[in-house]
């Protein structure tokens, strides 16, 4: 019976070594994915939804694929002569939405389904603003939760007040918003607190069509990016809520006489005003419908916070003369090779590179092509970017300006807990979740459906941007910090 051993011994070989070869091939392909796994485990009670990726779920949301107009500087869902005749090609964009486009229809089918992480994510959101008298002092809790890093923490319990508190406080005093381009009301509120209030120019439906940062300030903008703040993870917007003033009641007896000296009365019995401002003028006033004007209003932080502006390294150059006058970034590809050589940005110790890629993000989620300088807290080197004056967003919703993504495009870095969160917020879950949380909000609805289509859409345009960056530095530990 000696072969039949010599066989059996044959036979164990042969298995040892398959095992050994499959073994093999799984570390193989386990190396090549990114940091993390792709399928969470589903979270614990210390798990943090912001470490959390999408995993597949059946809840599949995404609308069929809209027929695309313009693919380039300018992405457009709508045939648009206007933005045909002014779509531009500039050598330090152009290049990289190249590389990007190439992985759009890719990502558009990999991020095709919902978290099924989302619904706790939005519970514990909305929880903080419906959860009320949890304190006595709103203003108070406002002005601890401000620091350097963040204005809203992560468990915000009292927001509900908080904001209650700012869209129902009797104004005691009215006065012209000193600064700035566009019309305000700097307002001090029962109990001495101070907010700035931006009023309605447009109709939920209105579109805006023309230049990234052109028309009046939206004033459901500055509503929705504080709530996009939060879902974001970011926290760093100041407190905005909607809210209806009478002009005749509320403004005008406590208004200073350079305030009351912009007031008018039109015809119909309405009350209209146009403040004091760089294009503030009587040709172009605001009036109420007669009984109320609705706006937004924001929280003033810098009565805790000392803020200073920094120009931001990927300023528009805002010249309206020949085309071909171009500012560096938009010349040169490699643009960020310059930046990060400059303090504060050369610093390894300063977050302030890594902030200005989420700003930019953020931006360009809302439509915001304004921010020529960033804020930060004064004296604070580890300040994070405060994402003040967000109204010039939401204006067209069938386009996307894509020069807003230039700072990611060209530096390829992002935090990873940022990343992760924008792929929990993918599949339709972040037109989701937001429409949720602004049907809180006292002028809800605060966004048109179509606006919550174009964030969805522009979220996959940010992943398809880093999928892009991976590729071309080599690999997710280049791009993700």
């Amino acid at each position: 019976m000696w072969w039949w051993w010599w066989l059996v011994r044959r036979l164990g070989w042969w298995l040892i070594l398959c095992v050994a070869f499959t073994a093999s091939l799984k570390l193989l392909l386990v190396a090549h994915l990114p940091p993390r796994a792709t399928l969470p485990p589903l979270p614990t009670q210390t798990s943090s939804l912001s470490s959390q990726y999408r995993a597949p779920s059946h809840l599949t949301t995404q609308q069929p694929q809209q027929k695309v107009y313009l693919k380039g500087e300018v992405y457009a869902v709508r045939d648009s002569e206007y933005y045909r005749r002014n779509q531009s090609s500039r050598p330090g964009l152009t290049p990289l939405l190249t590389s990007f486009y190439a992985y759009l229809t890719v990502v558009r089918a990999q991020y095709a389904s919902r978290s099924p992480h989302l619904a706790t994510l939005t519970h514990r959101l909305k929880l903080d603003l419906t959860r009320k008298r949890v304190t006595d002092d709103p203003w108070d809790l406002a002005r601890k939760w401000a620091s350097p890093r963040s204005l809203v923490p992560n468990e915000a319990k009292g927001l509900g007040d908080i904001l209650a508190a700012l869209s129902t406080a009797p104004i005691i005093a009215a006065d012209i918003g000193h600064q700035g381009t566009q019309l305000k009301l700097s307002l001090r509120l029962k109990g001495g607190q101070r907010a700035i209030f931006k009023p309605q120019w447009y109709g939920r439906e209105d579109v805006l069509e023309g230049g990234v940062y052109g028309g009046w300030d939206r004033h459901n903008g500055e509503v929705a990016a504080f709530h996009l703040s939060r879902l974001l993870d970011l926290n760093t917007v100041p407190l905005t809520v909607g809210r209806r003033i009478s002009l005749k009641r509320h403004i005008i007896p406590v208004a200073t006489r350079k305030l009351v000296n912009t007031f008018s009365t039109k015809r119909g019995n309405g009350t209209c005003f146009y403040g004091v401002c760089h294009f503030c003028n009587k040709e172009t006033p605001v009036c109420d419908n007669g009984h109320t004007l609705e706006g937004s209003m924001t929280m003033w932080v810098t009565s805790r916070l000392p803020l200073i502006n920094q120009v931001n390294p990927w300023k528009r150059s805002y010249n309206h003369g020949p085309k071909n006058t171009l500012v560096q970034w938009e010349k040169d590809a490699a643009y960020c090779q310059r930046v990060v050589r400059v303090k504060p940005f050369s610093d390894p110790s300063s977050p302030r590179l890594l902030d200005l890629m989420e700003a930019s993000v953020f931006d360009f989620l809302i439509q915001n092509g304004d921010r020529h300088h960033y804020v930060v807290v004064a004296g604070k080197p580890q300040s994070a970017i405060i994402l003040l004056d967000n109204g010039k967003s939401f204006a067209d919703p069938d386009v996307d300006h894509m020069d807003i993504l230039t700072p990611l495009l060209q530096c390829c870095r992002l935090r990873q807990v940022t990343y992760e969160r924008l792929v929990l917020l993918s599949g339709g879950g972040l037109s989701q979740a937001l429409e949720e949380l602004l049907a809180l909000d006292p002028i809800a609805p605060v966004l048109a459906s179509s606006h919550f289509d174009a964030l969805d859409r522009r979220l996959l345009h940010v992943l398809a941007a880093l999928d892009a960056c991976k590729e071309r530095l080599g690999g997710w530990h280049h791009v993700l910090f």
